[in-house]
């Protein structure tokens, strides 16, 4: 498991990330536009006391009083610091504030974009290196060569974008996928089942709890805060074969190539049938948990109810997934937490960085040995990993928590047991 001593974690996105920046300065710059609006509003029926027939009649009586009158309300409206100057630089700063916010959201998307192409190549030599000093230490080459990509899974970003990527998407609509077949494996009454989580590590340890279970095994919690509420957690383990002849196994080859590009998986439809068939209603809070492949169906599932509204996934965890092509299209009302191990090759899969967004938190955790099954194991790594999370005082990591509070304050929980498999 790691040792015990929390380890530190680096973190991107969220509300303390970069687009949240961004949307700062927007905020920032409707005010000088509000302001402006505002201001010249006030200007504008102002001007017309300049011309008012009572004002000039009374003129008469004073003229020299009210030469310095018009004088000094034309000073104070279009003066050097009048309202109408005013109203101009504050429009001038307006539109200064968002040419700002673009020139640096699209030079953060440039760099983010170079980054995937070629961010893994600067590493090769220093990796190659010790790989080659690895193998005269010990003369194992299969184990040199591992080490050139836990030491830089970045690389894997370069072979996805050298085209295998693109390939995925052209080949993954011919997989056939069939259709889902739920069977209720019943009420789950082992310890961890029927304890309430507290931390994200009581999570993890959940779907660690299901990923010890059968091929296509999942479950729906029930949970019942304080004041009544539901809310539901669904713990979606990943692959569990890789054996393409295993057509009945919704965890194989077939689910991983569609979920990567984003096509619709059985392994997703089974997933909406047991929520309904836990008795989720569509107006409570839903937390999908997943790991690897089911990091990938989770945030598909998330994808399907937001554009159907048949529930409200309000929160999705990941742990090792490749998801950085599809989290740009879940809408800005759920709210992420990306889990990645520092050595873990598998969320480079998709060739892509997590976007920076305000609702998607990525972090980076520093466990696991090296090894690549050991650094993409949900047990080993990640369920270790989120207990550094929960150590963390991040200022991204704290508000996600934070808004996902009412996931760990349960007084019950009831686990659904479920095990999806595929039919043609």
């Amino acid at each position: 498991m790691g040792p015990k001593v929390p380890q530190p974690v680096s973190v991107s996105g969220g509300s303390n990330g970069i687009e949240a920046h961004y949307d700062e300065i927007v905020a920032m710059a409707r005010r000088f536009g509000a302001v402006a609006t505002d201001t010249a509003g006030a200007a504008v029926p102002l001007h017309g006391y300049l011309a008012d027939p009572a004002i000039i009649s009374s003129g008469l009586l004073d003229p020299g009083g009210a030469a310095n009158f018009e004088a000094d309300l034309l000073d104070a409206l279009d003066g050097y610091h009048g309202l109408s100057a005013i109203a101009v630089q504050c429009s001038l700063i307006d539109a200064e504030l968002r040419a700002a916010a673009i020139l640096y959201q699209e030079a953060d998307r440039l760099a983010i974009a170079v980054n995937d192409r070629v961010g893994g190549v600067a590493h090769l030599g220093p990796s190659a290196a010790r790989a080659v000093a690895l193998m005269m230490r010990t003369g194992n080459i299969p184990l040199s060569l591992q080490s050139v990509f836990t030491d830089d899974p970045a690389l894997i970003d370069e072979l996805m974008n050298a085209g295998l990527i693109t390939l995925d998407g052209f080949v993954a609509p011919l997989y056939l996928d069939g259709h889902a077949k739920l069977t209720d494996h019943g009420i789950d009454t082992s310890s961890v089942a029927v304890t309430p989580p507290r931390t994200l590590a009581d999570v993890m340890t959940g779907l660690n709890l299901r990923n010890q279970g059968r091929s296509g095994e999942i479950d729906v919690r029930i949970v019942i805060g304080p004041d009544g509420t539901r809310r539901a957690i669904v713990d979606i383990p990943g692959t569990k074969t890789f054996d393409p002849t295993k057509v009945g196994d919704i965890t194989g080859p077939s689910t991983n190539a569609r979920s990567l590009v984003g096509v619709t998986t059985t392994y997703e439809r089974g997933v909406l049938q047991a929520m309904q068939r836990a008795g989720v209603q569509p107006t409570d809070d839903i937390m999908l948990v997943g790991h690897s492949e089911g990091g990938m169906v989770a945030v598909q599932t998330a994808l399907a109810c937001a554009s159907s509204g048949r529930f409200r996934v309000t929160h999705v965890v990941t742990a090792g997934a490749p998801v950085g092509l599809t989290l740009s299209k879940l809408p800005g009302s759920v709210r992420v937490l990306a889990l990645e191990n520092h050595n873990d090759l598998v969320p480079h899969l998709d060739g892509r960085a997590n976007p920076d967004r305000v609702n998607v938190t990525t972090v980076t955790v520093n466990r696991g040995n090296g090894a690549i099954l050991d650094d993409h194991d949900l047990a080993t790594s990640y369920l270790p990993g989120a207990g550094d999370v929960d150590a963390s005082n991040d200022p991204s990591i704290r508000s996600f928590l934070s808004g996902a509070s009412g996931f760990f304050d349960a007084t019950s929980v009831q686990t659904h047991t479920y095990v999806i498999t595929r039919k043609y």
